[in-house]
């Protein structure tokens, strides 16, 4: 199926194609500016990390506050904020010891009371924070310094901590940290190379960052996430530009210099111009979202159903484009990570079948009431998932309330555990970044903890079972058995629909030099011009 929507890429590229003597006099930005980058990206709503795990949020979210510890690019977590970790022998006590001199970006000294009232709100929100709670038998201050965590069963603390996704261990001051989860922060003053003034922001405006003066990167070389983070540039200015047409003139202009997530269509045509880099960025996971507290989708059969409906090969064609970017794939901990495995997936691949749609649907009972999708339109990729998901429900008869909204007014309305019908919902799309994906760890929609799992709260024994006992495990080949249960299990449940695999496209400007695309949730320090 082709949606009336699909962009037809020649008719934008000739449309928008500036001559290359205009982009090359416009491109780089006078001298005057070389100290502020501008990067077009979302539209930031929610600002604490702890509350939210939208990835408008944690891009904001790096931007001011640090971590205990951070993965380096073979995926090893090192201290961070942290100078050293003394562990146990038996893996269940672990001394962490703060750098010295550290401060928040108000210059006030960060203590281990700050990081233990951080990781305390952490621990009552996170995925993963949940699972290291449930196995804390003690945490506690040792000296300013010095706090130390200690364990009823061995666990990987410096590897949860440096979790990059979700809702991720940001060390903030106490007063702020103390305030309740459920309750958003005001106050951002926070322990990263950054600084945000919150009382002059506004949602859907330009948002600004500064260097925080106090903040003291670490000496080892910049490794991915961990190692040296330096606020090079003066300030860096974020934007909303929801019109991808007036998006990609400002990057053809040299007015935006780094843009996170262009529509494919307008990739393409970016890819003409010698002045800018258009690559692949970090690897996704499509999926749907369920609701599994509502009906129709708390009956397996209507789950059943969706993955009917689905044909990987079409949606990802339709929504992504260019197959160079995107690939099918069956694994619940994706195709290209050490623990996914696509024999053990037991359900529907392939084409889709609507006649065997039609019937697991009325086997499970659908009464005829609306299945309510949400649907982001700021959100290309995902716009295009939902468009074909809703037709594909119409032609078995399903009715279909597909109600528009943009990305940071979903995150917002997925909250809701009403009945759809009175301001609920039953589906939308989303992803997983590939890295946090890869491992039943830090895969926060594969987690089934009911009431504690993440939005649309799957809730199933078996894989939280799975689970813990991956946890608990250190042998890989044994880890791996357990991965290969645990992804036949999640088929049999389906926590979620796969859509495929796909990377994101990025574009900035050829004088921009230590970004990396690769990063799952993208981080703006040590970025520079070349000329600097």
């Amino acid at each position: 199926m082709t949606p009336a929507t699909t962009i037809k890429t020649t008719e934008k590229i000739a449309a928008l194609k500036l001559s290359t003597a205009l982009v090359a006099g416009l491109l780089f930005t006078s001298a005057a500016n070389a100290d502020t980058l501008r990067v077009m990206g979302g539209n930031l709503k929610i600002i604490d990390p702890i509350v939210t795990t939208s990835g408008d949020t944690l891009i904001h979210a790096y931007m001011i506050y640090d971590k205990l510890f951070e993965f380096d690019e073979s995926g090893v977590p090192l201290p961070q904020l942290a100078e050293k970790v003394d562990i146990s022998a038996d893996n269940k006590s672990f001394t962490i010891k703060l750098r010295d001199g550290l401060k928040f970006s108000d210059g006030t000294p960060i203590t281990s009371d700050d990081v233990i009232q951080s990781l305390t709100r952490w621990a009552s929100r996170d995925q993963t924070g949940q699972l290291l709670r449930a196995r804390t038998k003690d945490l506690v201050k040792i000296d300013d310094n010095t706090l130390r965590i200690d364990l009823t069963e061995s666990f990987d603390v410096p590897s949860a901590l440096a979790g990059i996704t979700g809702n991720p261990a940001f060390i903030m001051p106490k007063r702020v940290a103390s305030l309740p989860p459920t309750e958003a922060l005001t106050d951002t003053v926070g322990s990263g190379p950054y600084q945000f003034d919150f009382s002059t922001w506004k949602p859907g405006q330009m948002r600004v960052y500064t260097k925080n003066s106090y903040y003291i990167p670490r000496d080892e070389a910049a490794s991915f996430y961990a190692g040296r983070k330096e606020a090079v540039m003066d300030r860096i200015e974020f934007s909303y530009v929801p019109d991808p047409n007036t998006a990609m003139a400002s990057m053809l202009t040299g007015k935006q210099d780094i843009w996170l997530d262009p529509p494919m269509a307008n990739a393409v045509a970016l890819r003409n111009n010698p002045n800018l880099k258009v690559v692949k960025g970090y690897s996704l996971q499509g999926l749907f979202v369920i609701n599994h507290v509502v009906p129709p989708f708390d009956n397996v059969k209507a789950k059943q159903a969706l993955t009917y409906l689905i044909d990987q090969k079409e949606i990802n064609a339709i929504a992504v484009g260019d197959p160079e970017f995107w690939h099918a794939c069956y694994a619940f901990l994706t195709c290209s990570g050490t623990y996914g495995n696509e024999s053990v997936y037991d359900g529907h691949r392939g084409p889709a079948n609507v006649e065997k749609a039609k019937e697991l649907f009325n086997e499970a009972g659908y009464d005829g009431q609306p299945v309510v999708i949400l649907d982001p339109t700021d959100w290309p990729e995902a716009h295009a998932r939902a468009l074909y998901l809703a037709q594909q429900l119409r032609e078995i008869g399903v009715k279909v309330d597909l109600q528009a909204m943009d990305w940071g007014t979903l995150t917002s309305r997925r909250t809701s555990k009403e009945p759809a019908d009175k301001g609920g919902w039953n589906l939308f799309p989303n992803v997983m970044e590939g890295q946090p994906a890869s491992s039943p760890l830090t895969h926060l929609m594969l987690a089934s903890s009911c009431e504690k799992a993440w939005f649309g709260w799957p809730c199933d024994k078996q894989i939280e079972d799975l689970r813990a006992s991956f946890i608990r495990t250190v042998d890989i080949d044994e880890k791996k058995k357990i991965a290969d249960e645990l992804q036949a299990r999640a088929s049999a449940y389906l926590p979620f629909v796969m859509t495929g695999e796909y990377n994101v496209v990025m574009s900035y400007g050829l004088n921009i030099e230590g970004f990396i695309p690769s990063a799952p949730e993208p981080f703006f320090w040590n970025v520079r011009r070349k000329s600097q």
